[in-house]
């Protein structure tokens, strides 16, 4: 037995001590008398150390001695690793006791010998029943994990009894120190395991945890502890892999997410942030307190156990984290991949927690770098975002005006952005986008206000770019219409969806008051435009000019000018109401509004119009025949439009 031997096994005081005072005569040589010298020094240090001296064991010494071998002798040949099938501790606690305290003798027993006879046939014998009770404690070892190691799945999770939760400021159980109710009310909730924090749950009862820790003891303290917690990983880590399984957490590699469709990546992200809380928060911080539980005495090897077991978890759990940050940057990959970034900064403090030892330093490194590394990938792709819309070039106008398809999309994109937007701040920090130099005239005020000095300004400003971006791409799209009044629908159509949308969402926190102010405005402008280059051909044969004799206002009205007046506005009105068919203004309170303003100024001059010249003797006997409509009538034939839907022909509606 080596110093170095007994100090990774951490066996206890007593054994260092003898160990200690073994290698010290060792070193000091092989003389007889300098051995015997050397002993009773130390036996006058310690009389622990008396016993090791020749002169010092009397007939009473050895005849102990002898007896305490012989007994040891007979308990671990009992148990023979290769006599019977049964096992030991499941035969008999105190027969378990006794074996154990039978392997320590054998222990204190070798130690004595192999100073004073290290080549007896004691000593040899001794050898043999050590590794014999080694081979029987390793087999009891294996046995009891099997038997008590239950993987974890998603029900179990939800059903099974906590041992204590951890806290910010300190780890308690579930009870009380003395075992009795708190009386606080809540125990059944209290019992059950939380994912939102680490909530360390019973992976073996606790009866058999104190086996496997007796265990680990006399097998350390024999300086077998290494071949012990060899034992327990191999156990465990096949635990923690069919516990994977069952929470489905699959091996991934960079090359299948990057050819993995988008919807099937969607489900394993989500299934991910799912079941990685369990597995940190759980499953890892059970396997560690039971680590720390069977081998408290084993300090480095006890940390180093718990590395084992959860290493090849971890970086699976990490490497696919790593894929997906890697994969390509499309639009629709944000949210899921900031919702990895905001489940993976929130598991930092109890990997730092779980993963604190010097061994698990590049678990915490790599944990914290993809955090930072799905940052990155979250800002690279609202860049993406952004060229996504610029490279948009679809040449088919939207039937009727319309809400374009683009704007939908960017809009309820950026209306579902706005909800992450405390997650976004912190990751677009720091970060300004580069504009580029000629930003269009008339939108570069949109991206001034007093709201950009503050923590979310690169946020804003990245939000508000990119609507100034849609818009710029509408301004094009406007012009594939031939009709110019189509245009300003569209045009009024979408921009009116864009301040909706803006003001009905926390997406107005993003773009700002002033930016929806000034958008609204433009929405005005266009309704104003549509109207001009729709009505203006109408209202103006409801003027008086050119229907009176010789141009005067003093002379008499023209009759046939008046019927042409009549005739022409006819033929403008149907025109309009033909053209006007199909197009639409989907939003209700938008079309209503856009109805008042034409019927304020349509019907109003019509019926002064009408009632001016309808009964003027220069009308003639048949002037049903080119005036055609009461003002009631042109009035609701304007509530059919903008529906989407052709309306029946104004004629034919007329007739009847």
């Amino acid at each position: 037995m080596e110093i170095e031997e007994v100090e990774a096994g951490d066996g206890g005081g007593e054994e260092r001590v003898l160990a200690t005072a073994h290698h010290i005569v060792k070193s000091l040589g092989t003389s007889e008398n300098m051995t015997r010298d050397m002993l009773r020094i130390l036996a006058k240090f310690d009389n622990r150390l008396s016993a090791m001296s020749p002169g010092a064991e009397s007939s009473e010494n050895r005849g102990n001695l002898e007896e305490n071998f012989a007994e040891a002798d007979r308990l671990i040949s009992k148990w023979d690793t290769n006599i019977g099938s049964t096992m030991l501790f499941q035969s008999s606690q105190d027969e378990a006791r006794q074996y154990l305290a039978a392997v320590d003798n054998l222990h204190h027993l070798m130690t004595n010998l192999s100073v004073t006879d290290s080549s007896s046939a004691k000593m040899i014998r001794g050898q043999r029943l050590m590794e014999a009770s080694m081979a029987r404690l390793k087999k009891e070892f294996h046995r009891i994990l099997l038997s008590n190691s239950n993987a974890i799945d998603r029900e179990g999770v939800s059903t099974r009894p906590s041992f204590r939760f951890s806290t910010d400021d300190s780890r308690s159980s579930s009870s009380s120190d003395d075992g009795t109710d708190d009386g606080g009310g809540g125990s059944a909730q209290s019992n059950r395991p939380s994912t939102d924090r680490i909530c360390e749950i019973e992976m073996i009862p606790l009866d058999a945890v104190m086996d496997l820790r007796a265990i680990a003891h006399s097998m350390a303290s024999a300086g077998y502890g290494r071949e012990c917690v060899g034992v327990f990983t191999l156990t465990r880590k096949s635990v923690v892999e069919e516990s994977f399984y069952n929470l489905g957490v699959e091996r991934v590699t960079l090359s299948e997410v990057q050819k993995m469709e988008w919807e099937a990546l969607d489900a394993k992200i989500k299934h991910w942030i799912s079941a990685v809380k369990i597995c940190i928060r759980v499953l890892f911080a059970s396997e560690k307190r039971l680590c720390d539980q069977v081998f408290d005495e084993l300090g480095l090897m006890r940390d180093s156990c718990f590395v084992e077991v959860a290493k090849d978890a971890t970086a699976r759990l990490l490497g696919f984290v790593e894929a997906v940050a890697a994969s390509r940057r499309s639009p629709e990959k944000l949210f899921r991949v900031v919702d990895l970034y905001v489940t993976l900064a929130d598991l930092l403090p109890d990997i730092e927690t779980l993963y604190s030892q010097e061994a698990c330093r590049i678990v915490r490194e790599r944990a914290a770098g993809l955090v930072d590394r799905l940052g990155e990938a979250v800002r690279g792709i609202l860049t993406e975002f952004e060229n996504a819309i610029q490279r948009e070039n679809s040449k088919t106008p939207t039937p009727g005006g319309t809400i374009h398809p683009l704007t939908r999309y960017v809009m309820n994109y950026l209306t579902f952005l706005s909800d992450y937007k405390e997650t976004l701040v912190k990751i677009t920090a720091g970060t300004p986008i580069q504009l580029p130099k000629a930003v269009p005239e008339g939108l570069a005020v949109l991206l001034d206000g007093d709201d950009l000095d503050g923590p979310s300004a690169a946020l804003c400003i990245r939000v508000r770019w990119i609507v100034i971006v849609l818009q710029c791409k509408l301004d094009g799209k406007s012009k594939l219409y031939k009709d110019v009044a189509l245009s300003y629908l569209f045009l009024m159509n979408n921009l009116h969806y864009i301040v909706q949308k803006g003001r009905g969402s926390e997406l107005k926190h993003l773009v700002g008051d002033e930016f929806l102010r000034r958008n609204s405005g433009k929405v005005g402008q266009y309704t104003v435009n549509y109207e001009k280059a729709a009505w203006i051909k109408v209202l103006s044969c409801l003027r008086e000019e050119g229907i009176h004799v010789g141009g005067s206002y003093s002379g008499g009205v023209s009759q046939q000018a008046l019927k042409d007046r009549f005739k022409g506005f006819n033929f403008a009105f149907e025109e309009v109401m033909k053209s006007h068919a199909a197009w639409v203004v989907p939003d209700l309170q938008l079309r209503d509004d856009l109805l008042i303003c034409i019927a304020e100024k349509l019907i109003p001059a019509y019926r002064s119009f009408l009632g001016r010249f309808r009964n003027r003797p220069e009308s003639g006997r048949h002037s049903d025949t080119f005036i055609k409509y009461t003002a009631e009538e042109l009035e609701n034939f304007l509530l059919d439009l903008f529906k989407g839907s052709s309306p029946s022909s104004v004629g034919a509606r007329r007739s009847r």
